[in-house]
């Protein structure tokens, strides 16, 4: 059996149609840019509790994703509490831990007597799947109406990384 030239031409097109497709459904999320839409999750916090993103559009939202075994990550650490003291419930502060298991984020934070909220992500199910970045920390700040105001790779120490972000969040809270 012989394949004609169009029909070889058509072939090799819609092969290459079906591999774009399968590359673009399955492929990996891609990161969050400033401008989009915050990308809603629900997770377990380490007290216990649950952490639902989407119940608190309406205020600015702050989200870190850390490590305990990164050190600019711990080093910033004390900023959040800081955040969480001086705007209080003007500010939605989740700290989502990176693919790390429950104990050792538990201790951690019973270590270091941090109170704010942290939600644990074992499977990256939320860093990687839904928040991508080049690395870690990686701090999103989401304005009221939902939309992403600023993005935050890396970090220095605390107080200068705690002034950095009452800079931005002062920005949008005006």
């Amino acid at each position: 059996m012989q394949i004609t030239r169009a029909k070889r031409t058509a072939l090799i097109l819609l092969s290459l149609c079906l591999l774009l497709a399968l590359t673009a459904c399955g492929g990996e999320v891609s990161p969050i840019e400033k401008g989009d839409r915050y990308r809603d999750f629900t997770g377990e916090l380490a007290d216990g509790g649950t952490f639902r993103l989407s119940d608190h559009e309406g205020k600015v939202i702050l989200l870190n994703f850390w490590a305990t075994w990164c050190g600019p990550c711990v080093g910033e650490m004390p900023a959040f509490t800081w955040l969480a003291e001086k705007y209080g419930d003007r500010l939605a502060l989740a700290a989502v831990n990176c693919e790390e298991d429950e104990a050792t984020v538990r201790s951690f934070l019973s270590a270091n007597g941090y109170t704010f909220p942290v939600v644990l992500d074992p499977k990256g199910e939320i860093g990687r799947g839904l928040y991508p970045s080049d690395g870690i920390p990686y701090t999103v700040i989401i304005a009221p109406d939902g939309t992403v105001a600023a993005i935050q790779t890396g970090a220095s120490d605390a107080e200068s990384m705690f002034l950095h972000y009452c800079e931005l969040l002062d920005g949008i809270l005006q």
